[in-house]
């Protein structure tokens, strides 16, 4: 279904993280602290597969990827086993809100929105946000997204979808649940483009051969990612800092990024003992 939106008819971040709020109220669910993680000896980790290759399915159809590997490092050092459940973009918050999860990976942006409804720990990597689409469209610019004529696609409680609401108004967009289907969208013709995290998009487009992609050089945005915990869960939320801050300085996370796409980190993390 295809919508123009707006802040006042279209739910973006902001409204997700109510929603979150909501779901996880009306459960009354409990995060489990780190004494129960340990006691346990199960660390449960939202990872989304859809989002290679920060989560994708290896050839034995489990899922795999830069968070999964990290996921696993921080699971092997606090000596229990990692259990991974599958998220997607706009259910992650829910998940952990409901303690289905202890963690959520998955280019989780650090938003003001999101900080009202769930902790972060100190960013993991970073990310760019920024435009795909093909040629011959005629977006060479930002500005140019802001036309009656264009359509993007987006997925649901993405970081594009705010941004649209305030830069693109004059859009049209249609919703849909995950990434592959959005890119296959404008591979197909049937969209534009798409506001989202570069990231996530360079290895996904590569299953279209014959696609003229194009990711514009006017970059919208460098943040920071961190890992998502409940809020008020800071027993597992201070350890993780500690586990993040010697991956860092060891360098298993920027070894990991080039492991899953073979080039470092565009905006490398500063090593800094306050995060």
């Amino acid at each position: 279904m295809t919508n123009r939106i707006s802040w006042t008819n279209r739910r973006g971040v902001f409204a997700l993280a109510a929603a979150a709020a909501m779901v996880a109220a009306s459960r009354g669910a409990t995060a489990r602290p780190l004494d129960q993680v340990l006691s346990t000896k199960t660390l449960r980790a939202g990872i989304n597969p859809t989002l290679p290759p920060f989560g994708t399915f290896n050839e034995k159809n489990e899922i795999d990827g830069f968070d999964v590997d990290i996921a696993r490092e921080i699971a092997r050092i606090m000596q229990v086993n990692l259990e991974v459940v599958r998220v997607g973009s706009p259910d992650r918050i829910p998940f952990l809100q409901a303690d289905r999860i202890d963690i959520v990976l998955g280019s989780i942006t650090r938003l003001p929105a999101r900080a009202l409804v769930i902790d972060f720990t100190m960013p993991l990597h970073t990310q760019t946000m920024g435009v795909l689409s093909v040629e011959g469209k005629g977006i060479e610019k930002l500005a140019d997204l802001d036309r009656d004529s264009v359509n993007l696609v987006q997925v649901r409680g993405t970081i594009g979808i705010p941004w649209i609401e305030r830069n693109a108004p004059k859009a049209k967009v249609t919703l849909l649940d995950n990434y592959p289907d959005a890119i296959r969208t404008i591979a197909q013709g049937r969209a534009d483009a798409m506001v989202d995290v570069v990231e996530s998009v360079v290895i996904p487009i590569r299953q279209f051969r014959n696609v003229r992609w194009k990711i514009l050089d006017e970059a919208i945005d460098s943040t920071w990612v961190p890992i998502g915990v409940q809020k008020g869960n800071y027993s597992l939320r201070d350890a993780l800092n500690v586990i993040l801050f010697e991956l860092h300085k060891n360098g298993f996370v920027n070894r990991t990024w080039q492991k899953w796409f073979d080039a470092p980190m565009k905006t490398p993390i500063p090593f800094n003992p306050m995060f």
